[in-house]
């Protein structure tokens, strides 16, 4: 790259420098030469010079000498290379474990020896090698002479493994970050396309993935999309201010912090050593890294583990431990899991037992089926007894149990069948207990035994909600002072968590103190006449009658079922309804599928009228008609949608019960629940108490309440919604069925705890109205109104413009999607109607410029339905692709355009269009038309009567196609290897021709074996090109390697025309 680049000046020299400064060495890289890089070729990604003596150096007997020889040592090169893993994640768990654990190679004792490949030992750091180079250029196999490699902008590589990846970006680019994450995703062959595009191999052993501009930085692994980048923002363990000092800036920026936080080579190699896991979720595996706020906190309790006072030394309270308080969804359960591995690998904390307490059943197995991650032999407390034995042995171990077990389910008592603990029963200093959820636990019975049994032992306790008010003091008192926060405003700001809708009761009509079971009826039976009304109320006094009576659960079952299909359906996600009692659950249940079977009927009934209005009569229609209107395209999800109670078990539960207070029942529901509607139609869980904590659901978006929850149970649940899942999933939903009180409900907290926790539907509607008018100024300013579509299209021919569009529109239709199918989306005025016709806007500018980002598809479910229903009406259809130079309706189509502007704007970019697409099967012929569509524009620039009919006539040769020339070859079939042929050759063109026809002979046959797609065969076939091309001496000997690659690479892009 060229060094006088934005890019480079701005974001890839400082972040070079920045490494240099923090110990890393530096080659700048070459696009031309491997050896600058120390490799043979630049198909290879290792380099094998450095490996290899690297792990000579690493690998010491007992006396500190190096005991490998050549032999073994290459021997071990070789099972780094050979990964035997098809996919990228499974090569990359398996290079990953391999860098953890090492391999083995036969010793001169004829025993197997392990063999690292990193120096993990702190105290020896020094033994490995951290080098830096930029433009480090990488050859996939399909790669051919000077096209198809790849060129990340910097990788970071240890003992000459490559473990991270950089990709910088501008800063004069719109959305810097966006674009270098998209051109990691290439590089990785992660963004789903048909044909391979980049270079696997390089990330096979990735750690990081690194999107940069100039102010900030995100980072991400091995399948992270767009959302899963995430900036580092903290240099522990060294602190900011230091690191400012030596950068001289007064503050850290986000790209600096990141490299601070992450790339100094000690925190490189303890984030790979400690903080690294894979796990398997939906049947996928997911490769995970620590986030800032968890590695933070883990080095924070480290600090107090070896610095601060035990009990002995304090003369009152141990010291060491305190509160590690962050929040839902930002995971807990993960950090804890960090802290046991780090603590292990720190000789004076190695020896030390861990006991992890949780307060219920499902917490329990959720943490230990995380906490298998450790690598550490789980002992799982069963009972009291048990988890007493536990205790008293010496020495290290793992253990979990229970704060408490429960006797009759959820409506008992919890306090009920508790066994004391032998007081000192263990008195080492060396025990640290874990407290999962600390805030609601510490008061209970069991814990106040353990405490008395392990007098001497650290407590951390890990809460993921807010400490009340009153109970602040006591919480502080049992386990210290905070450790480490990270509250839920920041976690939405990190997008770590998403924020949170509530719509409560007074959201659909005034509620007042006292009179809230009178609206609750007058909600839910709107569509009765007050006199019914009243008599269904006479039935019930109080809201617990309410919660359990059928006639009641039938009316809100269905509402809620209409709320889930106007609102979450079409994006996919799944609901959770919180009931008021075990029954009541069981009746939601009964009452879904009743409700089910009522709109399935109703849809088919009136599928033949709803079929035949257009989006204009929809618009007119009454709400109950527009929502069966809505519902219509997802009728084959509706009606095979189910819905599944999970509960305690008592002994005096009815039979049917079963089999929702089944535990393995509920393993299998819950697993079901976790899939994609696509994958099972399990799309409603139904609870009382059970999995409104610790529950982890991404594709949960919406929790109905109907029953009465406070302070951290409230909290609790409401965080079920805030999981990222992907771009159409921007905020949680909490929808009121019963009148809490939200705002009281958590009151108890201090102010700065809940902020940002919830925000009331309501709130949206001042933000709709000011979205809405700075994508409609965007226009009004430059004298256009989006009544005017081709004056608008026409304006956003300014690329710069359609990004700030772009961004604005969508942002008008995120707030609008919250608010639909609201009456305020369309009265006092029709938000709709904006949104119907700029997204026509959208879609002309899209189909016209050809911009690919500008897709309507980017919108929800929700809002796209609507704008192609207007476009349909309009005569386009949304899903059809802009028209294809070669179309024979073409020509017919330019004319349909009214201004000359766009008639020209109409076949430049269809030609641009055509050329980028088909660029590689004819690479000379395409370069060619390119030149030639430049020329017309630059020397006609503003003449455009004249430059509309000099593309009319370019375009006109375009869809002539080639013809056959005097040498008789096939255009589309042999013509495109001719043209590169006469391109490097002195020969003749009849002599080019004779072999242009064996060549394609013999490419036909290859191409045509089942394996065509592998490596091998493609190397063989480059490889015999190349000898063709020698013995014939139809090239020179340098250029040889350069030719059979492009002639290799057009076959592959002829595939099809060669198959034929």
């Amino acid at each position: 790259m060229p060094q006088s680049t934005p890019e480079y000046i701005y974001v890839e020299k400082p972040i070079i420098e920045q490494l240099i400064s923090m110990g890393w060495q530096y080659i700048e890289g070459s696009w031309d030469n491997p050896a600058i890089t120390e490799r043979e070729n630049f198909k290879q990604v290792l380099l094998i010079q450095r490996l290899k003596a690297a792990i000579k150096r690493i690998n010491l007997d007992d006396n500190g000498n190096p005991w490998l020889d050549d032999i073994q040592v290459q021997t071990a090169v070789s099972q780094l290379e050979r990964l035997g893993a098809n996919r990228l994640i499974e090569a990359n768990q398996a290079a990953t474990e391999l860098l953890l654990k090492g391999t083995t190679v036969l010793g001169q004792d004829s025993k197997q020896h392990t063999v690292h490949f990193i120096e993990f030992d702190p105290e020896n750091l020094h033994r490995n090698n951290f080098l830096a180079i930029n433009q480090y250029r990488v050859d996939p196999p399909w790669a051919t002479g000077n096209r198809g490699f790849i060129v990340p902008d910097m990788v970071l590589l240890v003992n000459g493994i490559p473990l991270v990846v950089i990709e910088c970006k501008s800063p004069n680019l719109d959305n810097p970050i966006t674009e270098a994450i998209q051109d990691l995703l290439k590089y990785s062959n992660q963004r789903g396309s048909s044909q391979p595009e980049g270079a696997e191999k390089l990330f096979h052993y990735n750690l990081l993935m690194i999107a940069a501009s100039r102010g900030r930085a995100t980072a991400g692994t091995i399948g992270a999309n767009y959302e899963h980048y995430v900036d580092w923002k903290d240099t522990i363990p060294s602190p900011q201010a230091e690191i400012a000092a030596q950068l001289g800036v007064s503050e850290l920026n986000s790209r600096q912090t990141l490299s601070a936080g992450m790339l100094k080579p000690a925190n490189l190699i303890d984030i790979l050593h400690n903080f690294t896991l894979f796990k398997t979720s939906g049947g996928r595996t997911i490769k995970i890294v620590p986030r800032y706020q968890q590695y933070r906190a883990v080095y924070k309790a480290l600090h107090q583990l070896q610095h601060n006072q035990t009990r002995a030394q304090h003369g009152t309270d141990d010291q060491r431990g305190g509160i590690i308080w962050h929040t839902q969804g930002s995971g807990k359960s993960l950090t804890m899991v960090y802290l046991i591995r780090k603590i292990r690998t720190i000789p004076e904390l190695r020896r030390f037992k861990i006991v992890v307490v949780t307060d219920r059943r499902d917490l329990e197995k959720q943490l230990a089926d995380t906490a298998i991650l450790t690598g550490e032999p789980l002992q799982k407390a069963k009972n009291v007894k048990k988890l007493e034995q536990y205790l008293q042995q010496p020495g290290a171990g793992l253990v979990f149990g229970m704060i408490q077990k429960f006797k009759g389910g959820e409506d008992s008592d919890e306090e009920a069948e508790i066994e004391p603990i032998p007081k000192n029963l263990n008195p080492s200093e060396n025990i640290l207990v874990l407290i999962d959820e600390a805030h609601r636990s510490h008061t209970k019975t069991l814990h106040t035994n353990l405490l008395e049994a392990l007098p001497n032992c650290v407590r951390i306790g890990f809460t993921g909600t807010p400490i009340v008010k009153a109970a602040k003091k006591t919480t502080l008192q049992i386990f210290g002072s905070f450790i480490d926060e990270y509250n839920i405003r920041k976690s939405q700001e990190d997008k770590v968590t998403l924020p949170i809708v509530y719509e409560g009761l007074e959201a659909r009509g005034t509620v007042t103190q006292g009179d809230d079971l009178d609206k609750l009826f007058e909600i839910i039976f709107a569509d009765k006449t007050p006199e019914e009304r009243a008599q269904i109320k006479a039935k019930y006094a109080t809201k617990t009658q309410v919660g359990e009576a059928q006639e009641l659960i039938k009316a809100k079952a269905k509402s809620m079922l209409h709320h889930y299909i106007e609102r979450i359906l079409a994006g996919g996600f799944k609901a959770q309804v919180v009931a008021s009692t075990r029954l009541a659950a069981v009746c939601y249940q009964e009452a879904f599928v009743e409700a089910q079977r009522e709109i399935v009927q109703q849809l088919e009934h009136r599928a033949p009228i709803l079929q035949s209005l257009d989006t204009e009569a929809l618009e007119s229609l009454d709400a109950e008609t527009r929502f069966f209107a809505q519902a219509l395209p997802h009728l084959e999800t509706i009606r095979k949608l189910e819905f599944a109670v999970i509960i305690s078990g008592d002994k005096g539960d009815d039979s049917s019960w079963k089999k929702w207070t089944d535990k393995s029942q509920q393993e299998i529901n819950i697993e079901k629940f976790k899939k994609s509607l696509d994958q099972d139609s399990l799309g409603i869980l139904i609870v009382k108490n059970m999995l409104l904590t610790g529950f982890d659901a991404p594709l949960e978006q919406v929790l109905y309440l109907d029953r009465s929850l406070k302070e951290y149970e409230l909290l609790q649940a409401i965080a079920r919604v805030n999981r990222v899942y992907d771009d159409k999933k921007t905020e949680g939903l909490v929808v009121d069925y019963y009148g809490v009180d939200i705002a009281a409900a958590l009151s108890v907290y201090e102010n700065l705890d809940t902020e940002s926790a919830w925000f009331d539907i309501r709130a949206e509607l001042p933000k709709l109205r000011d979205r809405h008018q700075r994508v409609i100024a965007l226009f009004t300013e430059k004298g256009c109104t989006i009544d005017d579509v081709d004056a608008c299209v026409d304006l956003l021919r300014d690329e710069r413009l359609r990004v700030e569009f772009n961004d604005c529109f969508q942002d008008f239709l995120n707030t609008l999607d919250t608010i639909l199918p609201r009456s305020e989306a369309r009265q006092p005025y029709n938000f709709v109607q904006d949104a119907k016709k700029l997204g026509l806007i959208k879609k002309a500018v899209a189909d016209l410029y050809r911009d690919e980002k500008l897709n309507i598809i980017s919108s929800k479910e929700k809002v796209r339905a609507l704008i192609d229903q207007y476009i349909e009406s309009q005569g386009i259809d949304p899903k059809v692709l802009p028209i294809n130079i070669m179309s024979l309706d073409f020509k017919t189509h330019v004319q349909r355009h009214r201004s000359i502007k766009a008639q020209a704007a109409e076949m430049e970019f269809a030609a641009r269009h055509h050329i980028s697409v088909n660029y590689e099967e004819d690479p000379v012929y395409y370069k060619n038309l390119s030149e030639k569509l430049t020329e017309i524009l630059e020397f006609l620039a503003d003449n455009w009567e004249e430059k509309v009919e000099a593309l009319r006539k370019y375009i006109e040769q375009i869809q002539a196609g080639r013809t056959t020339d005097e040498t008789g070859l096939d255009p589309k079939t042999q013509m495109p290897f001719l043209n590169i042929l006469s391109e490097y050759s002195q020969k003749q063109l009849p002599e080019l021709a004779q072999a242009t026809v064996e060549i394609v002979k013999h490419i036909r046959q290859e191409i045509r074996r089942v394996n065509w797609g592998s490596q091998i065969v493609q190397e063989d076939l480059r490889r015999w090109i190349a000898g063709y091309l020698d013995d014939h001496d139809l090239v020179s000997y340098n250029q040889l390697e350069e030719v059979a690659d492009k002639l290799v690479q057009v076959a592959r892009r002829n595939r099809d025309n060669l198959m034929a």
